[in-house]
């Protein structure tokens, strides 16, 4: 009776299926609380994304129109000796960029080599939607193999290469970020938000807490033109603490986000707020949410083989992998065989 009862046990789990188990995406941890100080401190928390090239906000922002007026001389912030490194073997020539949304002029600093045009870096300032644009203070683009970017805590931005909107729309962030003297992302709240959160955006979001700011704002600015859904792949629940604090930022109130002037109440520590002469009438599209991606659930048995035995199409359609299936059919022969050979011997 005894070997009649280890056989059963024995033979169980070849015949019984254990079934599928979805991954646990993110467990409540305890996080030590981010330091605003330099240099970073990184954070803990899991990324969901490698990076933020699954989505493209130049596809659906829109474009002021805009007036360039060359400058005679630099300003301060594009002759200093980091700017002029910046710019090696040549020079820099300055403008004045008056978009149509606001009366006050940013000013533009290109070097001669740079990668990117005076007025292709013109037309992705103008992108960036106003609410966040009248942070930021004087552009400087600079040549490069790889495209980057800095911005100061003066709000100046120094662009290399030719990178998209989303890294302007990130950069200036970071001037909203520091516009007051003192960083939000050193603030309580973020501090607190990041605590009790599980996962930031991206893994360059996990470099500080205020990358991560910066990385956030990118995906409020995209959260805001499609209605508060999240690009595919995202999901809010594990970062829910973080989009409430920038939701609850004057800044990303979506009328003046997107509004047509830099004039907005809440414009104390904004660098532009003189109201546009005449108030332009375009509105800011709406853009439907994108259907989020179903991940697929993996067998849990270890018998080798076995995972390929089926596949799943989009509509959750399972299919028998055969040559897989007859593996698997052949190993539970074997080890039925050599367990009752041992059995009778």
């Amino acid at each position: 009776m005894a070997k009649l009862v280890f056989l059963c046990l024995a033979l169980a789990p070849l015949f019984i299926h254990p079934g599928s188990a979805a991954p646990l995406l993110a467990r409540p941890r305890d996080v030590p609380t981010p330091t605003p100080a330099i240099p970073p401190t990184s954070l803990t928390l899991s990324a969901q994304q490698q990076d933020y090239s699954a989505f493209d906000l130049g596809t659906n922002l829109l474009t002021p129109s805009s007036t360039i007026t060359p400058l005679s001389t630099l300003p301060p912030q594009c002759s200093d000796a980091t700017t002029a490194s910046e710019c090696p073997n040549a020079q820099y020539a300055a403008a004045e960029v008056t978009y149509d949304d606001c009366g006050s002029s940013w000013t533009i600093c290109r070097c001669d080599t740079a990668n990117m045009t005076l007025d292709a870096a013109a037309a992705r300032l103008g992108q960036v939607p106003v609410g966040l644009r009248r942070y930021v203070a004087t552009v400087v683009v600079a040549p490069a193999p790889a495209k980057h970017a800095y911005t100061l805590v003066t709000g100046d931005i120094h662009i290399f290469g030719e990178p998209e909107v989303d890294a302007w729309v990130h950069e200036a962030g970071h001037a909203y970020d520091w516009a007051s003297g003192t960083p939000l992302s050193g603030s309580q709240g973020w501090t607190d938000a990041l605590a009790a959160d599980t996962c930031v955006p991206d893994v360059y979001s996990q470099t500080s807490a205020g990358e991560d700011f910066a990385q956030m704002t990118v995906m409020m600015v995209y959260s805001l033109l499609h209605g508060g859904a999240l690009p595919p792949g995202w999901s809010g629940d594990c970062m829910a603490r973080q989009m409430a604090y920038m939701a609850a930022q004057p800044t990303f109130n979506k009328d003046d986000l997107f509004g047509n002037t830099c004039a907005i109440a809440d414009s104390q520590y904004s660098r532009h707020a003189v109201p546009p002469p005449v108030v332009p009438t375009r509105i800011q599209p709406d853009f439907p949410a994108q259907l989020q991606p179903e991940a697929p659930l993996k067998s849990s048995l270890g018998l080798p083989g076995l995972a390929a035995a089926e596949t799943s199409e989009e509509d959750g359609t399972k299919h028998d992998n055969s040559a897989s299936a007859l593996y698997v059919g052949h190993a539970k022969i074997v080890m039925i065989a050599g367990l009752v050979a041992g059995w009778l011997w």
